[in-house]
């Protein structure tokens, strides 16, 4: 019997990290839909990094012309069934419950498998966050899972992380979020107008959070820099950075945090399900705290 961690695609966990890492994760891929065209994240044969600069030059908020999709339960379900007759134990981690369905989508899976099963064999963890903030719980539990830390246990450690985990970010555009939802239209416009960059994150409440409203690009990644400075616990973790076709703005933000004494960072493309909503010229960090305040 084995302990299987699997997580959803908007973990940023595309195959080329999972091979450079030498992850045994189970990703559920999603679809995006941009321009009527649908594309299978996270598929080998995506170049990310490369597709990135295309697909955030496509995105027009205005038209609201992507769309992404949910990993069904039926999907779900036919995965983890595949692992469990297979004799192994599954803990998923999918984004936040608060801006995806996907939670639900395999909390009902699990129950129909477990319900089979007669016993829990398959554990569902709502990440409270998205992109790497999902990605590295999936990580810390796969880390477990290799020092031989039982089902209950790995269970555990990885619902106490949820809330330490935080995920912070800026956007260049707000059109973005107001596009779907996460801010009114009229304070969008009025933002861009006064160049107000606005600063988020990932609350307790698994939705996103208006931290700050700074005036400047160059404010803003400042910020965002002080904050992780502030909160961090411990400056030799691994710090993550991603970014939406902004690479150079992810080089400052990682520069900054090296004056600061921290050495571990590793800068990657922004997923391509939860980019869509911030947009391009988002930059996010994801590292551990004490908390989410």
């Amino acid at each position: 019997m084995a302990i299987k961690i699997f997580c959803d695609a908007g973990s940023n966990l595309y195959p080329a990290i999972l091979k450079e890492k030498n992850l045994d994760i189970h990703v559920m891929s999603m679809n995006v839909i941009l321009n009527g065209k649908t594309y299978c994240c996270y598929d080998d044969d995506i170049d990310v990094p490369a597709f990135s600069k295309t697909y955030y030059a496509a995105l027009d908020p205005a038209k609201k012309n992507v769309h992404t999709s949910l990993v069904s339960p039926g999907q779900f379900q036919e995965a983890f069934q595949k692992e469990v007759d297979e004799g192994n134990q599954v803990i998923c981690f999918t984004m936040a419950k608060g801006i995806s369905g996907t939670y639900q989508s395999a909390c009902i899976a699990a129950d129909m498998v477990n319900g089979q099963a007669d016993k829990e064999v398959v554990h569902v963890i709502n990440s409270a966050t998205a992109g790497f903030g999902e990605g590295m719980q999936a990580i810390y539990a796969y880390e477990n899972v290799k020092k031989g830390k039982s089902f209950e246990e790995v269970i555990k450690e990885a619902e106490d992380l949820v809330f330490k985990v935080r995920s912070e970010f800026t956007v260049d555009d707000i059109l973005y979020l107001s596009s779907t939802g996460r801010v009114s239209p009229l304070v969008a416009k009025i933002a861009n107008l006064l160049r107000i960059k606005v600063m988020l994150k990932g609350n307790n409440e698994s939705t996103i959070e208006l931290t700050k409203k700074v005036h400047g690009r160059k404010i803003a990644i400042k910020s965002l820099i002080n904050t992780c400075l502030e909160k961090i616990v411990d400056k030799n973790q691994t710090v993550y950075i991603t970014h939406c076709d902004c690479e150079e703005d992810a080089l400052s933000v990682k520069n900054g945090l090296m004056e600061g004494g921290i050495n571990h960072i590793e800068i990657y493309p922004y997923d391509l399900i939860t980019g869509s909503h911030v947009g391009p010229g988002c930059v996010a960090l994801f590292y551990i705290g004490e908390n989410r305040d």
